[in-house]
């Protein structure tokens, strides 16, 4: 919608046999009255939290 993009990083840490994630979105959008970019952004996160937590190392 509104010719947006988004983007996602995530950071893997391993400390004493614990792994931490860190996600973190940003994105962009080229609409004119207002920026709608934030669903993208949650979509992302929900996408990684659902994976996350099916994960058992």
């Amino acid at each position: 919608m509104g010719g947006n993009r988004v983007s996602l990083n995530l950071t893997l840490v391993e400390d004493s046999g614990r792994i931490f994630v860190s996600g973190i979105t940003s994105g962009g959008s080229q609409t004119v009255l207002f920026k709608i970019n934030t669903l993208g952004e949650g979509a992302f996160l929900d996408c990684v939290a659902e994976l996350l937590d099916g994960w058992q190392p």
